[in-house]
């Protein structure tokens, strides 16, 4: 005889739902890593427009709303990351490292443009900035390694014999350039 006794319907039922439930579980983490990259994307290039808006003399206090916005939104995604367990803990710690670099930004921001004038306040934002821009590219590395994005090349061994992963530019392929 082939194979193990019989599952029969309940078997059946209960293994379908299981594979089910890691689909689902499964689909959740990868939805909350594209939202946490959106998020990521858009504190970076909101940070880059206040120095921006700084820089050219137009950043009013009617502005900061504009600014602040999106880290409320970003705070929200993190307790809601945490609370439901959608991301691995390295990757919501990077998350909140970008939080903390953007609140921090902020902060800096609404002091310059309140107590410096424009070339000063860009100045004083450079290395802000540059936390976020630091804080966001960590955040995307380890979404990419969350993701299994980065698959090593070189000699695998699998059940079936060994073998070996080619690089992109060691294969035949249109799309690959």
């Amino acid at each position: 005889m082939v194979g193990g006794a019989p599952l029969g319907v309940k078997g059946t039922v209960m293994g379908g739902l299981v594979g089910l439930l890691a689909v689902a579980v499964a689909c959740t983490g990868a939805a909350a890593r594209r939202e946490a990259r959106t998020h990521a994307d858009v504190l970076e290039s909101i940070a880059q427009k206040g120095v921006d808006l700084v820089r050219t003399g137009r950043l009013v206090a009617e502005s900061m709303p504009e600014l602040t916005y999106p880290l409320e939104r970003a705070q929200a995604f993190a307790r809601t990351a945490r609370r439901r367990e959608r991301l691995d803990p390295a990757t919501l710690a990077a998350f909140d490292t970008l939080v903390d670099r953007y609140r921090a930004f902020v902060d800096g921001l609404d002091r310059a443009r309140r107590d410096l004038g424009r070339d000063e306040a860009a100045r004083a934002l450079a290395e802000p900035l540059a936390g976020v821009e630091r804080a966001a590219a960590a955040l995307r590395g380890e979404l990419e390694r969350a993701d299994g994005r980065r698959q090593a090349r070189g000699r695998s061994v699998t059940f079936f014999g060994s073998f070996t992963v080619a690089s992109s530019a060691d294969t035949v392929c249109p799309r690959c350039g």
